[in-house]
């Protein structure tokens, strides 16, 4: 039986390090876990939030009036080229083990913080590579019906940062099929290490961070294409331009509010220098959102998901409704 604990602060399970307590919180190592914790949150009357590595959410300072789940579902199976993980896998633990197992493909993903779960919900990516592009079935857990669904790659509705299972938070993700290739496990291993120096150089390992706080935004304006392609010396792909250099030139590096700021390293790094609280995270949002629109005429999107906000400020996973809440990473 699933032990559930109340008022449990959610900080410490987050990379933020900001918010409030859950009310009541369950960590789930199994399928049946899953389901009581689920059972009791419907039993209570409440909403819930199926919590992961906590790398991709910002948690209120009111927390979470309701039943927060942990995912600890953490089976690994390796069968030639195909690899079926577990939700709460380490995604940068199985990049590393895959060297080993002598497949290939998911060396671009080295470094992204989170679990397997997280990474398929919100199809985290990185130099060209998606996780969604990996991923021959998913299997979820419906929490209506408490049944199990298996989903083929092109039922997952895979895009850019998101995916069927980020629209439809009713659907969790229990663990996923990755279809990868045969490889040599040293070039495999250096493929790896490529990667991790390459975000060393550009400082993506930032502490108390959500990593990306927006997603880059398909931007239609040919003169600011321009103006990016000729400073980064680089093609604009797919009409995408990255967050953090609109942010930079919109002047807003070292922007701080109270406790939070924009990241000297990283200007797509939103940061907790030690003592913000999560309303002061949503402020400099704000403030970053209003400023890009203004100075560039690029709207921005948080990639962030939030928990325990309410409407208007509550974006994705925050919203608290009687069907609960989405996964973090």
């Amino acid at each position: 039986m699933i032990t559930i604990l109340e008022n449990v602060p959610l900080a410490p399970f987050t990379s933020l390090e900001v918010g409030g307590p859950a009310r009541f919180l369950a960590t789930a190592r199994n399928v049946q876990e899953l389901r009581e914790a689920l059972l009791f949150a419907r039993g209570n009357g409440l909403p819930f939030a199926v919590l992961g590595g906590g790398s991709n959410l910002l948690v209120s300072d009111q927390g979470f009036d309701g039943v927060v789940v942990r995912v600890k579902l953490e089976g690994v199976e390796v069968d030639g080229a195909r690899v079926r993980a577990e939700a709460g896998v380490d995604l940068n633990a199985l990049v590393h083990n895959t060297a080993g197992w002598g497949v290939a493909g998911m060396e671009p993903l080295a470094g992204i913080p989170g679990l397997v779960g997280g990474a398929v919900r919100g199809n985290a990516g990185a130099y060209g590579r998606c996780i969604g592009e990996l991923c021959e079935e998913v299997v979820a857990l419906d929490a209506d019906t408490l049944e199990l669904v298996t989903l083929g790659r092109q039922e997952c509705r895979f895009r850019y940062r998101c995916s069927r299972f980020k629209e439809d938070p009713r659907l969790l993700v229990i663990s996923s099929s990755l279809l990868l290739a045969s490889g040599d496990p040293e070039e495999i291993r250096h493929k790896v290490e490529l990667t991790l120096a390459r975000r060393a150089a550009r400082n993506l390992q930032c502490e108390r961070s959500a990593g990306s706080f927006f997603m880059n935004p398909v931007v239609s304006d040919p003169e600011l294409i321009g103006r990016f392609e000729s400073d980064q010396q680089v093609r604009c792909r797919d009409g995408r331009i990255p967050a953090g250099w609109l942010i930079d030139r919109a002047g807003l590096r070292n922007t701080t509010v109270g406790g939070a700021s924009v990241s000297p390293q990283h200007a797509n790094y939103l940061i907790n220098n030690g003592h913000a609280s999560a309303g002061e995270m949503v402020a400099l949002a704000g403030l970053v959102k209003s400023k890009v629109l203004a100075s560039m005429g690029v709207e921005l999107q948080e990639e962030v998901s939030r928990l325990g906000f309410r409407a208007p400020d509550a974006v994705g996973v925050g919203k608290e409704s009687a069907r609960g809440a989405g996964e973090s990473s």
